[in-house]
């Protein structure tokens, strides 16, 4: 089962309601030990509101640290986006899954840290240096991904 190593030492709590793409994005920069970026205010530089989409995003984060690359992958079916997660854990790249959380309720963008072979760990959020996790049945994922609106994409930065 893959795991990334040393997962629960880093946490990172949002700071603002719509944010979790930044927050994610801070969690990976964090966990893959990326220097020159200013975490302090890296949240609030970019946080895009209702514009907060990962290639939105992306581009903004390139554009400020052009040392930073980030890859944005779309997936037209679940079964394919859940391989693809398994496989950059099982190389201990981490990444970030978009998931939808009901109809008309938008989604969700969290750190995959574990990949079983039924369920998939993310971080949900951190409060007070803990993180609290979220475990979904990877059928669950699927059946969200192929079924709800949004939540097809996931990404990742390249060290």
């Amino acid at each position: 089962m893959p795991t990334l190593a040393n997962w629960n030492s880093f946490t990172v709590t949002q700071r603002h309601e719509t944010g979790c793409i930044p927050t994610g994005y801070e969690w990976l920069i964090r966990y893959l030990n990326i220097q020159g970026v200013n975490l302090s205010i890296f949240q609030e530089s970019f946080d895009l509101g209702q514009a907060n989409r990962f290639t939105n995003i992306a581009a903004k984060i390139e554009q400020t640290y052009p040392f930073i690359k980030i890859q944005v992958e779309t997936f037209a079916k679940g079964a394919d986006k859940v391989e693809r997660i398994k496989q950059l854990i099982n190389e201990q790249t981490p990444c970030l899954m978009s998931l939808a959380l009901g109809s008309g309720s938008g989604w969700h963008i969290m750190p995959v840290v574990k990949v079983e072979e039924t369920v998939i760990e993310m971080v949900h959020h951190a409060v007070a240096n803990q993180n609290h996790i979220w475990n979904f049945q990877t059928r669950d994922i699927i059946w969200r991904h192929d079924n709800l609106p949004g939540g097809n994409d996931i990404s990742y930065i390249f060290k």
